[in-house]
């Protein structure tokens, strides 16, 4: 059965939902998410776009954005799924499927501002909701760029954020009062039935026996050379999620429960 095709208004932005393969925590480890940093900065030289909101999970992300021309969406996230497939596959010494088969996408108008205000808290809720956090910095989120009203080099202000107040600081103050009234609605518990539970224990077993299996060189070979070694990233790299991470990351008076 073909996939239903998806809606593309033009001048909408789209909330991605992206996770990894068998919902696995294959990015909880930070030097993961930086790599993941690095190829959304990447990505806009790829395909123009607006990155409104990032969140970067254990085992899933979540972007905002606004393509130039909404038609190229699906060429943006299948070349950001490819590219970063490659690069984490190599930098893990793993081969295989690292995403899910498909991205979710929800598009927003342009001028429903409540419903892009909700997708923004939403999406720098995350961590808090997850029990990662008690306040709403995060090191791989861009709160803090709405928060502080400073510039992490990947992302930038929805319009909808900026119309909150005649000025930034305002704007800012009135994001984080909205965003203190969120409640994270918990989602119902899984069930799990005989057929799952013999599902995993062969999919355990299978894993335990492939362990050496684990390295694909042919698999990992890119059309132009990809600078990425096993448990290490280019510096240009580093320097993006370095930037990204000082301005999003908590600092002394922001309320933190635990780190990755």
């Amino acid at each position: 059965m073909a996939r239903a095709k998806r809606l593309l208004p033009a001048g909408h932005s789209f909330h991605i939902t992206l996770r990894c393969n068998s919902r696995q925590f294959l990015i909880a480890k930070g030097l993961r998410r930086d790599v993941l940093l690095a190829v959304l900065a990447k990505a806009k030289q790829k395909v123009p776009h607006r990155l409104y909101a990032v969140c970067l999970m254990a085992n899933h992300l979540h972007l905002l954005l606004k393509p130039e021309d909404a038609k190229e969406l699906p060429r943006l996230m299948h070349w950001f799924a490819w590219y970063s497939a490659m690069a984490l596959n190599r930098l893990s010494g793993r081969c295989g499927h690292f995403w899910e088969a498909r991205y979710y996408a929800t598009a927003i108008a342009p001028k429903d501002h409540r419903r892009v205000l909700n997708t923004l808290r939403y999406i720098h809720a995350n961590p808090k909701a997850a029990g990662i956090r008690k306040g709403f910095y995060d090191p791989y989120s861009n709160y803090g760029h709405y928060g502080r009203l400073e510039c992490d080099g990947i992302s930038e202000w929805h319009p909808s954020f900026l119309q909150l107040a005649s000025s930034l600081k305002d704007c800012s103050r009135r994001y984080a009062r909205f965003c203190q009234y969120y409640r994270h609605k918990s989602k119902g518990g899984s069930r799990c039935h005989w057929g799952s539970r013999i599902l995993k224990r062969l999919v355990s077993s299978a894993r335990t026996r492939s362990k050496r299996k684990r390295v694909s060189p042919g698999q990992q070979r890119l059309p132009w050379d990809l600078d990425v070694l096993l448990n290490q990233i280019p510096e240009v790299w580093h320097q993006v999620a370095v930037r990204f991470r000082k301005t999003n990351g908590i600092r002394d008076g922001d309320q933190t429960l635990r780190l990755w």
